[in-house]
Formats: C-alpha cells, sequence, structure tokens
C-alpha cells in the first residue's frame, strides 16, 4: 500500500525554524536536488507537512556530518536514518534541541579544531566543524567566539607566510558559504525594529570579512542591514542607502587612505543618518570624527553593545 503524504501545514519560516534549515537552503535544496518539494495552498506559498520536517531534519544532521547534500537528497526517511544511524547517530537532535546544549559546546576545543584544520590546510575538516558550529551556536557567538578569532588568525598567518594569499582566500571562501545562508535568511525577516543599516567598505578595501560578522550580529539582534559588500564606491553607497531608507551606515576600514571617501561621505549624508566607522582610530584627525552624527566603532564587542541597544529599541 502507497502512503499518501501527509498535508502540508508548517510555512517556510516555521518549517526552517523547526528543522534548522534556512529558507534560503530550503528553496536551494527543493530547486536544484528535489530534496523536500512541499506541497502549496491555493495562492502558492510552500506548506511542509510532518514528514517533510522530519526529512529535512535528519538531511540537515548529514550535511553537517560531512555528507553533500547532492547524495543523499534523494533518498528516503528509512535510508536517511540508517545512513544516520551507520554514521554514530540515533537520533536526530532538533534546532531547539541544539540552542538549548549551545551553552554546553565547549567553545574552546571547537575553535582548537578550527585552528589546527587551518594549520595544516584541511579545508574538509574546517568546513566540517563550521557547518556543526553554525547549527549548534547563535550567530552572535558564531561571529564573536569562532569567526572573529578565527579570521585573526588567519591574517596573522598571513603575515608571517605561514599561509599563502590564494590559502586564505580558499578558507576565507568556505566560511563565507556557510555563513551566507544565515545573512540571507535575515532578509526575510521582516523585523519592525524602526532601525535599518547599509553594511560595507568604502572604494579600495577588499577585506569583506569585518562586515560579514557585522552582518551576523545585526541577524542575532533581529536589526534591518542591506549587506552591499567590499570595495563599494561612494556614489552607489548613497544611492543604495537611500533607496533602502537606511539610517545607519556602517562601515569597515583598515586603511588611512579611507580618510578622504569617510569626509566625502559624511558631506553627503542626510541629517538623519548617522555614519558609524570600525577602524576608526586611522582617521582620528578627521573633523568627520567630532560630528554628533558619527560614531567610532572600536571592535566588534563595542558593535555588539550598540546593535543590542537597537535591537531593543
Amino acid at each position: 500500500m502507497i502512503r499518501s503524504k501527509k498535508m502540508g501545514k508548517y510555512n517556510i519560516k516555521i518549517a526552517s525554524n523547526l528543522s534548522g534549515v534556512g529558507t534560503h537552503t530550503l528553496r536551494a535544496w527543493e530547486k536544484r536536488y528535489l530534496a523536500v518539494v512541499p506541497a502549496r495552498s491555493s495562492t502558492g506559498r510552500r506548506l511542509y507537512s510532518d514528514d517533510d520536517i522530519e526529512k529535512l531534519q535528519i538531511l540537515n544532521e548529514l550535511c553537517a556530518l560531512g555528507n553533500s547534500i547532492g547524495s543523499i537528497a534523494n533518498k528516503d526517511i528509512s535510508e536517511l536514518k540508517s545512513l544516520l544511524s551507520k554514521m554514530g547517530k540515533t537520533r536526530v537532535v532538533t534546532k531547539r534541541e541544539k540552542f538549548k546544549v549551545s551553552s554546553s559546546v565547549e567553545v574552546n576545543n571547537s575553535l582548537k579544531k578550527v585552528l589546527e584544520a587551518i594549520g595544516n590546510y584541511q579545508i574538509e575538516v574546517l568546513s566540517k566543524e563550521i557547518g556543526i558550529l553554525k547549527n549548534s551556536l547563535s550567530s552572535r557567538d558564531l561571529a564573536l567566539k569562532i569567526l572573529s578569532p578565527l579570521l585573526e588568525e588567519l591574517r596573522h598567518r598571513v603575515e608571517l607566510k605561514k599561509l599563502s594569499i590564494a590559502q586564505e582566500h580558499a578558507l576565507l571562501s568556505m566560511v563565507k558559504f556557510h555563513v551566507g545562508d544565515i545573512i540571507y535568511e535575515s532578509y526575510e525577516n521582516k523585523s519592525k525594529n524602526p532601525n535599518s543599516l547599509s553594511i560595507a567598505t568604502p572604494s579600495g578595501e577588499l577585506d569583506e570579512f569585518d562586515i560579514i560578522l557585522f552582518s551576523l550580529l545585526c541577524s542575532h539582534y533581529g536589526v534591518k542591514f542591506y549587506y552591499l559588500g567590499s570595495n563599494l564606491p561612494l556614489a552607489p553607497l548613497i544611492d543604495a542607502t537611500k533607496s533602502f531608507e537606511a539610517n545607519i551606515i556602517l562601515l569597515s576600514i583598515r586603511s588611512d587612505k579611507s580618510k578622504s571617501y569617510i569626509e566625502q561621505l559624511h558631506k553627503k549624508l542626510d541629517l538623519d543618518c548617522s555614519l558609524w566607522v570600525s577602524g576608526a582610530q586611522k582617521i582620528s584627525d578627521s573633523q568627520v570624527s567630532s560630528s554628533e552624527n558619527f560614531r567610532s566603532i572600536t571592535d566588534l564587542f563595542h558593535l555588539d553593545t550598540c546593535l543590542k541597544e537597537l535591537g531593543q529599541s
């Protein structure tokens, strides 16, 4: 007897919360691999069943253990459970349970594994560890306790020539892959918070990983943001900020060459728009630094405090 599929009853946001799979990833898995194809409402909205949620939970767990979604997407639930059992797992830990145990995750040990993987240039090991941590920690803890020290260590090893620029880019690309779905998922959250940020680096500033961390913190506090990327010319930044009606521009700078850019930007800002700059010590002698609508972000923990205040407003 063929078992009929249960009627869907969860929209994509609830399905994401229950399964631990980001909404952006849910759509990608459906489109590319037909991993789970939910029913549709009369208006075309996706509706996921309990069976869909169960399969997504198992797929998510197996991917965190190192399996590629393409190799397991079309297996049925019984096959996936069997594979999970062979890998030493007797049951799936749901997203709710993961957040309950997140406080017991030994972050220092996890970070040690990640740094060892970097030292040995073991991209697969690094990818697996980051994937597990992404599913175990809040976006705030992931940014502050794992990725921030990880990226600083990467920069340090490149300076000491223990890693090549090519190796650094390969490792950083992998990190971007893992955190990308968190950032894109945040775009779909309709926050009622009145504040929104444009996040970028100025022209000539190619290092975008600080602003990725900034975006993760915004996501954690439910503050709306627009990730505009690195090396952004002045005019597109201003146009995008006006278009999105953002009231804060958050920039990361690592070079004093950005001083002229910051000064020109400040002159063109609307009165109701604030300018926050991480790395502002590079432009400490600028008149901008004494302006009322300017804020110097001293470090990631300072930004965390500022965003927490925004999230509560």
